[in-house]
């Protein structure tokens, strides 16, 4: 196995956590469109320069940012080219107070830090030093910053599944875990939308045949609660409710949102069966529920495929001294939808830190240029390995 890049330049590291800088500053919420932008005219800024060769296509994402598609010359040819995806919306609103890029010793904190503009730079910090060794060029990659993975990916995941079917492997920089973890598998997750009616009253008359839709949905909370298997891996949060319109009425609706997250395929249509017999019935007189699946992520198996990928970027990891670790990990992310069709995925590529989705996330500033060093090492011996007919999974059912 060949080396291609022993260590990263004083300036090249600089250059890393300048761009981290540049893109945390950017507010950039999934819900703001403009800023996801400014994050993705940043992006290009840096992939596009001299040097770099790379094609872009821009896709309109709609009400959100616009996602970016780059390509070298050589993912044009007859080999399947290695996807490599980060995403460029935050969970953070427009207007939060939670702005700011700091550091403080090795710990970086800023919104999305991890999550995931830290491994956005990554990959972009790979790419750039692959170039200066004359190596970008002819290799075939193929890079998706895409601008709604936060809230579910709804106009990209068509975009994900397309490339999905052109590539031979996909590598995900969703950030790694605190001791060095990349991902194998992760939980597949379902959410719903439980709406339920009732019949309009005044509470001083409303006696004990009160056709309540908050009562109902109550006793719907109780029963979805009772679903949690931990030792089977299986988690249900109400996370949201609302309903009614004031003390003094009965609530003619009302309606939550619901989260379930299960270990495989099968637990997860167990699952699902059981939430639909919940739903299906009432028992307050006069009231209805109607269920509805708002997101979807399929599982993503920790397949014999996901596991070559681990053992690999675990090869090069030894031979620079940067340790790795395998995990299957809670969360869902766009890695999910690209299993789903089948395709060798390997996630959590990203710099190493925790605390995300919270104001307190932060980064281990020496990750990010070991994670870009990694990465930038990895790519030459995987499109090698792709080239040489790596086989892919047969696409989920």
């Amino acid at each position: 196995m060949k080396i291609v890049l022993d260590r990263l330049a004083v300036d090249q590291e600089q250059e890393l956590f300048d761009l981290l800088h540049g893109l945390v500053s950017i507010q950039s919420g999934s819900s703001n469109r403009e800023g996801v932008n400014r994050v993705g005219r940043l992006i290009r800024r840096f992939l596009t320069g001299p040097g770099m060769d790379l094609d872009l296509e821009t896709v309109d994402g709609g009400r959100y940012g616009d996602h970016l598609l780059f390509r070298t010359r050589a993912a044009t040819g007859r080999n399947r080219p290695i996807l490599i995806t980060g995403h460029m919306d935050t969970v953070f609103p427009p207007d939060t107070r939670f702005t700011d890029c700091t550091r403080q010793d090795d710990r970086i904190h800023g919104p999305g830090v991890i999550d995931m503009k830290g491994g956005l730079v990554v990959t972009i910090g790979a790419c750039r030093a692959l170039a200066r060794a004359g190596l970008l060029a002819g290799l075939p990659l193929v890079l998706l910053f895409n601008s709604d993975e936060e809230v579910g990916s709804p106009t990209s995941i068509p975009l994900l599944r397309r490339l999905a079917r052109e590539c031979c492997c996909a590598l995900v920089t969703e950030c790694g875990g605190m001791m060095g973890e990349v991902v194998t598998g992760r939980r597949g997750k379902t959410g719903y939308r439980l709406r339920v009616s009732g019949r309009a009253g005044h509470a001083a008359f409303a006696g004990k045949k009160k056709a309540s839709a908050i009562l109902e949905l109550a006793g719907k909370i109780i029963a979805l609660e009772g679903c949690n298997d931990l030792a089977g891996d299986v988690v249900v949060n109400v996370g949201r409710i609302e309903g009614g319109i004031g003390p003094n009425t009965v609530a003619d609706h009302a309606m939550a949102l619901v989260d379930s997250r299960y270990p495989d395929r099968e637990t997860g249509e167990r699952l699902r069966r059981e939430i639909r017999r919940i739903c299906a019935g009432t028992t307050v007189p006069g009231t209805g529920c109607r269920l509805e699946i708002t997101n979807e992520r399929p599982v993503m198996e920790r397949s014999a495929a996901n596991l070559a990928l681990y053992r690999l970027l675990a090869r090069v990891g030894a031979e620079l001294g940067i340790g790795v670790r395998e995990e299957v990990r809670q969360g869902v992310s766009d890695a999910n939808t690209l299993a789903g069709e089948g395709l060798p995925v390997l996630d959590g590529l990203g710099p190493l830190g925790e605390l995300d989705h919270s104001e307190q996330e932060y980064m281990l500033a020496p990750s990010l240029p070991r994670r870009t060093l990694l990465l930038a090492n990895f790519l030459p011996l995987l499109a090698r390995q792709c080239a040489s007919g790596q086989p892919r999974e047969r696409p989920a059912a």
